[in-house]
């Protein structure tokens, strides 16, 4: 059989274009896409006949894979060392609108195969099974990020299904990290921190814990239920691929995008950028309160809602990591010029605002209205979960609602009232 070297980019039955096997990544639009009345270009990868061979198609399709470790296991598993196999290997079912297939096959009607809560958790209990493992070696998994997750799809019963083939995913499990031995309930901790974050006023993706499974699952808002009942998807372009940024430079201090630059790309492509642009202040301050040092470019995105235009997505992937000893304690921002959360103060809050070009006293007031929330949040959302939690989860949820309350306080007394 002769080696594959060309994937089609499709969306829903439309051919968007192909990818190949070159060095680097080169891609190149249909003339069917091209020919659309309304063509849309991919992320930042111009919209125009012939290859495509740059940056902006390399940051694109790398970003849509797993990352670091998990990427590691995925590619020792399929023998997979580059970003074209990767891509051959595990992409279907992307992050947003587009679905990744050998040229020599077409997106399939969705057909999804029931499953229980009791059943995924007895298969990831296995001690050498991962998430990523749930839907079996046929399967096509591309979901971004570093944390272990699989795609399944809930309906109106309420039970899981696991997708078959690119079947569109209506949610995203993600059970507790196994790969790094100090991260301990990880999914109770998600789910906690983003329900808090909703209870703020923040847009955040729908979650809830699954006992069971040990997980947190979130509704995939990249989906919408058609009129006729079917499942269709929205294209999303998180702001790395935007920027056309490898997912292995998503920290500011590696070449990704800073709070300047995420300004930027709101002013330049959202239809109501001066609300986004609040958003993102209330998602930074949410995040230094509550511990989130792993909030980079790549947990925000921008996608097309049918009738509302380009708008920031519902924020995703919030955790309190502050309270993990093994992980890194900066910032993934910085905050007018400084990283250590414990060392931000209104300086440095004025000089973020003004090189965002926001009035200083406009984000301190969003820094004041965010510091009172956090806490009656927080509590909240931990008396919301704490009784489907083991024992030891119980323990993590407790100290975590301690933890942010203490930084909370010690965060807003350093930017609100000096």
């Amino acid at each position: 059989m002769p080696p594959i070297n060309q994937l089609g980019v499709f969306f829903g039955e439309e051919l968007v274009g192909a990818i190949y096997d070159t060095a680097p990544l080169s891609f190149e639009y249909s003339d069917e896409w091209l020919g659309r009345s309304e063509p849309a270009q991919i992320a930042s990868i111009g919209l125009s006949k012939g290859r495509h061979q740059s940056d902006a198609v390399e940051a694109f399709f790398e970003n849509l894979l797993p990352e670091g470790e998990l990427r590691n296991y995925i590619a020792a598993s399929a023998k997979a060392s580059t970003l074209f196999s990767l891509l051959l290997e595990v992409a279907g079912d992307t992050a947003g609108g587009f679905v990744i297939l050998p040229t020599n096959q077409r997106p399939q009607a969705p057909s999804y195969e029931p499953t229980s809560w009791q059943a995924l958790g007895a298969k990831l209990r296995q001690k050498s099974v991962t998430a990523v493992d749930i839907k079996g070696r046929q399967a096509r998994i591309s979901l971004a990020g570093a944390q272990d997750k699989a795609s399944i799809a809930i309906f109106e019963d309420g039970g899981p299904q696991l997708p078959r083939g690119t079947s569109p995913s209506t949610h995203i499990l993600k059970p507790d990290i196994k790969r790094l031995t100090k991260v301990w309930h990880s999914a109770a901790n998600e789910t906690i921190i983003m329900l808090a974050a909703a209870r703020c006023g923040l847009p955040t993706a729908d979650v809830f814990y699954e006992p069971s499974t040990q997980s947190c699952v979130v509704r995939r808002f990249d989906r919408m239920m058609r009129p006729d009942g079917t499942l269709g998807r929205i294209i999303q372009y998180d702001l790395c691929q935007l920027s056309g940024i490898v997912s292995e430079k998503k920290y500011e201090k590696e070449g990704g995008p800073g709070v300047v630059q995420c300004a930027q790309m709101i002013r330049r492509y959202s239809a109501a950028p001066a609300v986004d642009l609040k958003l993102l202040l209330s998602w930074i301050f949410f995040n230094l309160y509550t511990g989130n040092n792993d909030s980079h470019a790549k947990n925000m995105s921008l996608y097309r809602v049918p009738g509302n235009g380009v708008r920031l997505t519902p924020f995703y992937d919030l955790m309190c990591t502050r309270i993990y000893p093994g992980l890194s304690q900066e910032f993934a921002f910085s905050i007018g010029g400084e990283v250590m959360p414990g060392a931000i103060n209104q300086t440095h809050v004025q000089q973020m605002a003004k090189e965002m070009g926001i009035r200083p006293a406009f984000a301190l007031g969003i820094a004041r209205d965010m510091a009172k929330k956090v806490p009656d949040a927080v509590d909240a959302a931990v008396a919301l979960v704490l009784p489907d939690l083991a024992p030891s989860a119980k323990t993590l949820a407790l100290r975590l609602q301690k933890f942010v309350l203490q930084t909370t306080r010690q965060t807003a007394k350093r930017i609100i009232t000096e």
